[in-house]
């Protein structure tokens, strides 16, 4: 049976937008996408049997080639979704829900707004952290100074994100119809930042919208994690900011 094959970290950030995903699309338990969890060797490599190099994720396709990033595996599976050619790209598809990129293309190009502003919050939130928090105190220089401006071109961006979220979420949080991969991706972000950081970046009053969002969509159960879901060493370290 021809199956795709996802390695990655349960916990890490890009991971994560893609297990919210399978989840919510209602492929997380499909036959076709084997799951597989990477782990870290003592020269610091991602090993895992029959992985490709690289970090994590990556979706390794039935002909042995393969997708690294993040939203273009995301879009992948929705291209299969939407349109399989193929018997087990068909079977996928008879499992799936409903089309997570827009009806049409005004809400495609929504979708595609909103991915490009959390894709430039996450990159500057990840420059904030190495810069700023004690985890990488002893990997990599520090500057607070550097983490705060980016912190800042991230905070820029929710207020950016606020208006797109107006009205949404308000209703029952089960109705998977309304969420959207953007809607995945954004979530784990706040999520990675919030639990991992000690960061809550919808925590500005003017941030309703956000705030909303945030509440409702962490009650699904694709967005559930345990106590220990983070690393202990890591999640001591990671919400303790330089001055």
């Amino acid at each position: 049976m021809a199956h795709l094959e996802l390695f990655l970290f349960t916990w890490g950030l890009y991971p994560r937008r893609i297990l919210i995903y399978l989840h919510e699309k209602g492929l997380f338990n499909s036959p076709h996408i084997k799951v597989t969890q990477v782990t870290i060797s003592a020269t610091a490599e991602m090993i895992a049997p029959g992985k490709p190099k690289g970090t994590v994720p990556i979706l390794v396709l039935p002909d042995g080639t393969f997708i690294k990033q993040s939203v273009a595996i995301l879009d992948y599976l929705e291209d299969i979704c939407d349109k399989p050619e193929e018997a087990w790209q068909q079977d996928i598809a008879s499992a799936a829900k409903t089309s997570m990129r827009g009806s049409n293309a005004r809400g495609r190009a929504t979708i595609r707004e909103i991915l490009a502003l959390v894709d430039e919050a996450t990159s500057m939130f990840g420059f904030a952290c190495h810069k700023g928090s004690k985890l990488f105190l002893e990997i990599e220089p520090t500057n607070s100074a550097a983490s705060s401006m980016a912190m800042g071109i991230v905070r820029r961006n929710m207020k950016l994100l606020e208006p797109y979220y107006e009205g949404r979420f308000e209703g029952d949080s089960s109705e998977a119809e309304k969420v959207t991969i953007a809607d995945c991706v954004f979530f784990s972000f706040l999520q990675f930042s919030r639990e991992l950081y000690g960061v809550d970046l919808v925590a500005d009053s003017e941030l309703r919208n956000l705030r909303r969002f945030y509440v409702t969509f962490k009650e699904r159960e694709s967005a559930k994690i345990p106590e220990d879901f983070y690393p202990l060493y890591i999640k001591e370290l990671a919400p303790i900011w330089l001055e």
